[in-house]
């Protein structure tokens, strides 16, 4: 009767800690499914009103190689900039770095920002479970006509999704790169 249930313990025991990890991997890749969606939005949203809109640049050099900030005017005549922040400093408007407000929680951390209409503050465009390491914008053809090149963006971010889980192998990095080209005919 005692080795039966000292069995029963052990047995009990094992299923319910294989439950628990079940039920945490779950959670974990919801949480990691719902940042990843977050990416997605914040990106579609940034291509969309990049491709249609016009006056390309990056921040104050008009085309460039790897630049930190991409200014442009959307198809509704509002002036955009995108940038990166880090930290958990105060969000600064234009080019100045700026950081990501008191929802990011380390010093460290990174978030894609977004000024519209000369805001005095920047959005936070991305979540705080959203690490972005690094964005770069190349940016080309961005000169009036007749320079014959329709305007050129390539997008480059690099980052990892899961920044607040507090164990790091739950955090997973990405590598994104796309090109978005003006929709408007440049003449």
């Amino acid at each position: 009767m005692i080795v039966s249930l000292g069995l029963f313990t052990i047995v009990l025991f094992i299923a319910t800690s294989a439950f628990l990890s079940v039920i945490n991997a779950d959670r974990k890749s919801r949480a990691t499914r719902i940042a990843t969606d977050n990416l997605n939005l914040a990106l579609e949203d940034m291509m969309r009103k990049i491709k249609t809109g016009y006056a390309y640049g990056c921040v104050g050099a008009g085309d460039c190689a790897s630049g930190t900030a991409f200014s442009f005017t959307s198809q509704n005549g509002v002036n955009f900039i995108y940038k990166r922040g880090v930290g958990s400093g105060a969000i600064v408007s234009g080019t100045a770095s700026s950081g990501c407000g008191s929802t990011f929680y380390t010093s460290t951390q990174g978030c894609l920002l977004r000024e519209e209409g000369g805001t005095t503050v920047p959005m936070i465009a991305t979540s705080p479970e959203i690490d972005i390491k690094s964005l770069k914008f190349a940016v080309s053809g961005s000169a009036v006509f007749p320079d014959r090149s329709q305007p050129v963006v390539v997008v480059t971010i690099d980052g990892s999704i899961g920044a607040d889980l507090p164990n790091t192998a739950g955090k997973s990095a990405f590598s994104i790169q796309t090109v978005v080209t003006q929709r408007p005919y440049d003449m």
